[in-house]
């Protein structure tokens, strides 16, 4: 009888932990999306590069347009020291949408983000650029998420109205 009941209660013991393991989705949605919202507040600030750096993995990568795809922290404590250091920089983004993985340790949030980038002499205006983004987020052993990829896309140009009629 204990050859019989040994692998049940060990199937019962595995069941049950898988089941422990899936996070409350719904929870961790929020705090993804709060997560989120606090990094844009500290990023359109533009005043302390280590609360911004904070947010990233040690290994995450960065794709901007028309720029060369930044890999870990180094790379992104540049970025960052360089943005905020720049007459005329501003950055913010707004998170749409977060989904988070059954397991509760991987998510990605969606958004919309605004750019002000500095001309290239003293005399030069700065230029608005307006897009997309996609950040993938990684839950860290702290519990704190951190995000682990960040891409960023030009919203397409206005389609002019009118036409031939």
């Amino acid at each position: 009888m204990f050859r019989t009941i040994v692998p049940y209660a060990t199937l019962l013991v595995v069941s049950a932990a898988c089941r422990a393991s899936d996070a409350d989705v719904a929870t961790e949605i929020q705090k993804l999306l709060e997560t989120d919202r606090a990094w844009a507040a500290q990023a359109s600030a533009g005043k302390n590069a280590d609360s911004v750096l904070a947010y990233w993995t040690d290994d995450a990568t960065v794709v901007m347009p028309g720029q060369p795809t930044l890999k870990g922290k180094d790379a992104l404590r540049k970025m960052v020291t360089s943005d905020f250091s720049a007459p005329g920089f501003h950055i913010a983004w707004t998170p749409e949408q977060a989904v988070v993985a059954k397991s509760g340790d991987m998510g990605y949030t969606t958004g919309t983000n605004e750019f002000t980038i500095p001309g290239a002499g003293p005399a030069d205006k700065t230029t608005k650029l307006v897009g997309r983004y996609i950040t993938v987020w990684r839950k860290e052993p702290d519990g704190r998420w951190r995000c682990v990829m960040d891409y960023s896309t030009p919203s397409p140009a206005p389609v002019a109205s009118g036409g031939a009629k």
